[in-house]
């Protein structure tokens, strides 16, 4: 039982004496209580959302638990990574040209990437998002973004891959 473990409604009719307890003067009561039992329970759920903030740092498994339980709670399939995982084929496609190219694999058999805001390659980011594809179309981007940056150390860089399977 905790501190704040409160029974208002039930609270409320025990302030009444014996001799009003009755259905009419019990449901007048309760119902003005309502606001106080919204705000309590507007307060509790507060109070989970604090203590589940507290639970989870900055780790690699609280991170990828954090998420998985926001955008992927059944399947579990988001994954953190310290590199890209290896793919068959990377395509970079250039708009103002209308072309599509295939990236060169390195002799690791990783392919090499790019960045939009300039060439970090690999070691441009600490770490990789890797989100299955089918989740593309459900997973609001800002809010994953805001969600990440919550929880990681601040020297962190990350990137969000979207990845097949």
């Amino acid at each position: 039982m905790s501190v704040y473990d409160l029974r208002i409604k039930r609270f409320a009719l025990l302030l009444l004496p014996i001799r009003w307890r009755k259905p009419l003067i019990a449901a007048w009561v309760q119902s003005s209580v309502q606001a106080i039992n919204v705000l309590y329970g507007q307060f509790m759920q507060w109070r989970a959302d604090i203590e589940y903030r507290l639970e989870h740092n900055g780790q690699v498994c609280y991170l990828r638990s954090v998420l998985n339980d926001l955008f992927d709670p059944i399947e579990r399939r988001i994954t953190i990574t310290d590199e890209v995982e290896e793919q068959a084929d990377q395509t970079w496609y250039q708009r103002h040209t209308e072309t599509t190219r295939l990236l060169p694999m390195r002799e690791t058999r990783r392919p090499l990437i790019i960045e939009r805001r300039g060439f970090g390659g690999i070691n441009g980011f600490d770490f990789w998002i890797n989100i299955p594809l089918s989740l593309y179309a459900t997973i609001e981007l800002s809010r994953l973004r805001a969600i990440v940056s919550t929880y990681k150390l601040a020297s962190k860089r990350f990137s969000i891959n979207y990845t097949e399977g």
